[in-house]
């Protein structure tokens, strides 16, 4: 039996340099996810956030081997609880926004995830990699990443809704590739 994807987030999630970047955590994923069940997807996980994320753009522009889920938090969450590698992101220009006091938050990349099972997450307060908490809303997809700065670089599972800011929630992409067809 091939190893899980939750399983292979873990191996990776403890690894200093993996989890330093988001894109570079996925690569190492899927590469593992690749080998472990027979599938060559080094091409759907090239290049960075944005790349990867833009080949589920939409159910009609999405990218073989990705299947279009779209910003259904709850669908995701089922897709990773019956094993597929289901992945959720936002490109830079999906992160850049305007803050209630008309300060434009500009993104300087975008942001990738691996959902994993076990959702939806509980509403509470986390604490971050650098010991501060910061609270969650619940209801979101679990998750494992890599991220660029360091108070987000976890070395457990997390929760898409402490990765990505609470008004961009509801537009989080996620897309799944189905390795369980290849059993």
């Amino acid at each position: 039996m091939p190893t899980s994807v939750e399983d292979i987030c873990k191996l990776f999630v403890k690894d200093p340099v993996k989890v330093s970047n988001c894109n570079e955590f996925l690569q190492a994923v899927a590469a593992k996810v690749g080998t472990e069940w027979g599938l060559d997807l080094k091409s759907a996980f090239a290049g960075n956030a944005d790349q990867i994320r833009g080949s589920f753009n939409s159910e009609k522009d999405t990218k073989t081997p990705f299947i279009y889920i779209g910003p259904d938090p709850d669908k995701a969450t089922q897709y990773a609880a019956a094993g597929q590698f289901v992945v959720g992101g936002l490109t830079k220009m999906e992160m850049t926004y305007t803050l209630d006091d008309g300060t434009l938050r500009q993104a300087t990349m975008g942001h990738v995830v691996v959902v994993a099972p076990g959702g939806p997450s509980k509403p509470g307060i986390v604490t971050l990699a650098n010991g501060k908490t910061q609270p969650a809303r619940g209801g979101y997809p679990y998750c494992y990443q890599g991220a660029h700065y360091e108070s987000y670089r976890f070395t457990d599972r997390t929760q898409v809704d402490v990765v990505f800011p609470a008004r961009l929630l509801s537009k989080v992409i996620y897309a799944y590739i189905d390795i369980q067809k290849t059993k």
